[in-house]
């Protein structure tokens, strides 16, 4: 095919790139077939060139006026060699401004589909542009039900588009979908996956998979969320002057604005959730809750949400023996390493009886066979070192072990083995890595507390300034002098406490279930002990130059504080995390929620 027609209209597509419109003016009004002539390499008009700017506005507006006004409406729509239109264009690059216009020439060209089957709508929702995805949809408000049922809300193109609006995050604009149409809910997408299944895949728009730290907690527990505006309800006069100081709040301070939106987010998907679980069972047909509902709980066990789990057992309390294709609940759960998953399946007494019981027959495996495996990848890695990822495994591993029945700890998989045999096969690897991580910390914690304890001991032999005739300490009644004193102390017995910890972990047994207790015990313990020395040894060095050098530099103190600081803060801050996991996860408490006693 010969393509010089592209170089020749070159100028018409700069053009059209840069919004020059009065430089193809011209041009158009000698030959007005150029304005719905394909131009480009790829089949497409000037028109869909500068819709895909997304900034040409200007070259837009003149060029479809222009079109409409020799007649040639039905060119305005012509699709390129991919098989998309203008507004197919506008829609994947988030160009609302131009979309008004070419909407406004023909309102059915929302649902004309591209060569792949995509309308604009699914197409605005599939490159995440709200704009123009919530323009589209008002659009189509008024289109007749027949209409509306073939494209937009059923079938394969109603499952795209609130699949997809879920997936690109717009929970509101899928909560306006479901209000006004409820059954979209049970279609499916292209990927055959409902709005449900896809919300159980998605763990971040829900509380259980919020990052924050410690302070923007604090902040999300007291941001309000307007209720009243998110179910459609007339604020009253409170919520109107909340919202006030909360929105001036959130432009003075980007960073409230975004945990605004994240709690925001949660409060959409847990209304979304319950949404369409109770329109669901509005349905009054088993075979349809069991399979959405039951498809959701899978994939929310694999990705970890247990809010969507949560509100489908709530829901529909039998979705708890879900099993089609080998899935199990509760040995998915364990499987997976999901534990707020697992506490919500175990709560119950009759559920964690009844479940405690399950097979996977195809392996021959119960649930501690499945405990007994290693963690998936993105499970384990949430915790730091291998021997933490160790001890979280041994946690799993002794927490399914205690409501088994006693005969399945000795039951044999189809290859002939116990769990514990296969807990030891599959945690090899990590074995040798938690057994060289914890050595490793040891060897070189050790080295650091040793030369503590010499400085020490040094330090109290040789004292600031040295002694009187009948050997007394010369600063002896100074009081910056008994904080060298005590200082040293404590820096000589806490960094010998660490060695002889450390000392402990180097020439332990490593037993598998050392990891559990005994070895994270000693770590800490040694950790905690080096940052104290680490700390009184700092404190020492201060008062010495202090006591030495305050009649010549009489300021001196209060730098020494500042400086001593430093390496003691820059310890706490490579350090504390680990020793704050490991207390948390030896100490704290068990990520397996107990059931309170009634």
């Amino acid at each position: 095919m010969n393509y010089n027609h592209v170089i020749n209209h070159l100028p018409i597509h700069k053009a059209a790139l840069s919004d020059d419109w009065e430089s193809v003016s011209q041009i158009f009004d000698k030959d007005p077939e150029l304005m719905t002539t394909p131009i480009s390499y790829l089949g497409e008009t000037p028109l869909m060139m500068a819709v895909g700017t997304n900034k040409s506005h200007n070259f837009v507006k003149q060029l479809v006026d222009r079109i409409v006004a020799v007649n040639a409406v039905d060119k305005l729509f012509l699709a390129s060699s991919r098989g998309d239109n203008p507004l197919h264009r506008a829609a994947m690059v988030g160009n609302t401004v131009d979309a008004r216009v070419l909407v406004e020439r023909s309102r059915d060209m929302i649902q004309i589909p591209n060569s792949d089957g995509y309308t604009p709508v699914i197409l605005a929702a599939w490159h995440r542009n709200k704009g123009i995805l919530r323009f589209l949809l008002k659009e189509t408000a008024d289109l007749g039900h027949e209409e509306e049922g073939s494209s937009l809300y059923s079938g394969v193109a109603g499952g795209d588009l609130i699949t997809l609006s879920i997936h690109a995050g717009f929970l509101d604009i899928a909560l306006q979908i479901i209000a006004k149409h409820p059954d979209i809910v049970i279609e499916e997408g292209a990927k055959y996956v409902t709005a449900l299944e896809v919300l159980g895949s998605k763990p971040e728009l829900f509380p259980s998979g919020s990052t924050l730290g410690f302070w923007s907690r604090l902040i999300y527990l007291f941001i309000p969320i307007n209720k009243r505006s998110q179910e459609g309800a007339q604020p009253n006069l409170f919520s109107k002057c909340t919202t006030g100081f909360w929105s001036i709040l959130h432009y003075l301070a980007p960073s409230i604005k975004g945990i605004h939106d994240i709690k925001l987010t949660h409060y959409q998907s847990k209304r979304l959730t319950k949404e369409i679980c109770a329109t669901i069972l509005r349905k009054r047909d088993h075979n349809l809750t069991w399979k959405i509902l039951g498809s959701a709980t899978s994939a929310a066990v694999q990705h970890g949400t247990p809010e969507v789990i949560e509100e489908c057992i709530s829901t529909y309390p039998d979705i708890i023996w879900y099993t089609e294709k080998g899935f199990h609940l509760s040995l998915e759960a364990i499987t997976q390493r999901q534990e707020q998953v697992y506490n919500i399946l175990f709560q119950s007494d009759v559920h964690k009886a009844a479940q405690a019981n399950l097979m996977d027959k195809e392996e021959n495996e119960n649930s501690l066979h499945k405990a007994a495996k290693l963690a998936p990848p993105h499970r384990i890695n949430v915790m730091t070192g291998a021997a933490l990822q160790m001890q979280r495994e041994l946690q799993w591993y002794k927490e399914v072990e205690n409501f088994v029945e006693p005969s399945f700890k000795k039951a044999q998989n189809k290859n002939k083995k116990t769990p514990k045999m296969m807990f030891m096969e599959e945690h090899k690897d990590l074995f040798d890595e938690a057994q060289q991580w914890m050595k490793d910390v040891s060897a070189s914690s050790t080295v650091v507390a040793a030369l503590i304890i010499t400085m020490a001991f040094a330090g109290a032999f040789t004292l600031p300034g040295g002694n009187q005739d009948d050997g007394n300490p010369l600063f002896l009644n100074k009081g910056t002098f008994m904080l060298f004193i005590i200082s040293d102390a404590i820096a000589l017995f806490s960094s010998t406490a660490s060695v002889v910890m450390f000392l402990g972990i180097l020439t332990a047994r490593f037993a598998p279930d050392d990891f559990l207790y005994a070895l994270p015990k000693r770590m800490t313990i040694g950790l905690v002990f080096l940052f104290m020395s680490l700390a009184a040894t700092m404190i020492a060095f201060s008062a010495t130059l202090a006591l030495v050098l305050k009649d010549k530099v009489t300021w001196i103190a209060a730098p020494l504080v500042v400086v001593s600081c430093v390496p003691v803060a820059l310890f706490g801050w490579l350090q504390f995390p680990l020793l704050i996991e490991l207390v948390y996860s030896t100490y704290g408490p068990s990520i397996f929620r107990q059931k309170k006693n009634e």
